[in-house]
């Protein structure tokens, strides 16, 4: 019998090599509406669970921007780690963007190596991560440019203005993968509100041909949205896939 468990949780690794174990990265802004020259703070979160889990190490994080509704990007101040602050110049929407630092983590019996399967020996699985967040920034109440592109590798991107939906309301998305729409990828959501902490989101369902899916919000708050994506690693003896994750974040009133 313990053999046999041996073998089911091996089966379990291989099918499930990801998930049950990447963390996500996503945003927070203090204010979805702004207004002109008036600060801003913007957190980041990192871990499992949404909103609030475990605090980024600095070595892990790449670039944060904010990129004004002219397409140019702004000065954020660094407050620390994990907060920054945005004080937008003009109206208009600002899109605020972070990158997890590229890197590998090879699955061993002993656990998990931040490192490719190379020199590992008893390596059973590998994946190179790619991971962004995004949310938006209203300044002004503006109407266009909810729709700009971070261009991240995988990136969610909302079709219709996140600030001014209300309890009830849906949300259109569409899925980019490198540019284009990324069609039967599933999407993942949770909110503030969420009741199950054994369970810290569930399954939204799959994009369409063009994409596209709709978010159907019922609770106030802040709400996350989760893409994940994967594809084969070029050079299978270094590792065995790329693994691409996403965030969008927004308030609902």
């Amino acid at each position: 019998m313990k053999k046999i468990c041996i073998i089911l949780t091996l089966a379990l690794i291989l099918i499930f090599p990801v998930s049950s174990l990447a963390h996500m990265i996503w945003l927070l802004a203090d204010q979805d509406v702004a207004q002109v020259k008036q600060p801003v703070k913007i957190e980041i979160g990192w871990g499992h669970k949404f909103p609030k889990d475990e605090q980024i190490k600095a070595e892990r994080l790449g670039a944060v921007k904010a990129v004004g509704p002219d397409g140019q990007e702004v000065a954020l101040k660094k407050i620390s780690v994990s907060q920054y602050e945005l004080v937008p110049p003009t109206a208009g929407v600002y899109l605020i963007s972070a990158q997890l630092v590229p890197g590998f983590a090879t699955r061993t019996p002993q656990g998990m190596k931040m490192q490719s399967k190379k020199g590992v020996p008893d390596a059973n699985y590998c994946f190179r991560f790619d991971m962004a967040a995004k949310t938006l920034v209203n300044v002004g109440n503006s109407k266009q440019g909810t729709d700009r592109p971070a261009q991240s590798n995988l990136e969610i991107v909302p079709l219709k203005d996140p600030v001014a939906l209300k309890v009830g309301d849906t949300l259109p998305v569409r899925v980019m993968f490198q540019g284009k729409p990324l069609a039967g990828v599933k999407l993942e959501f949770t909110h503030e509100n969420w009741a199950d902490p054994q369970k810290p989101s569930a399954t939204l369902g799959q994009t369409n041909d063009q994409g596209e899916i709709q978010v159907k919000v019922d609770q106030p708050g802040q709400w996350l949205l989760l893409a994940s994506h994967k594809t084969p690693y070029a050079q299978p003896e270094e590792c065995d896939d790329n693994f691409y994750r996403a965030t969008l974040t927004w308030r609902v009133r």
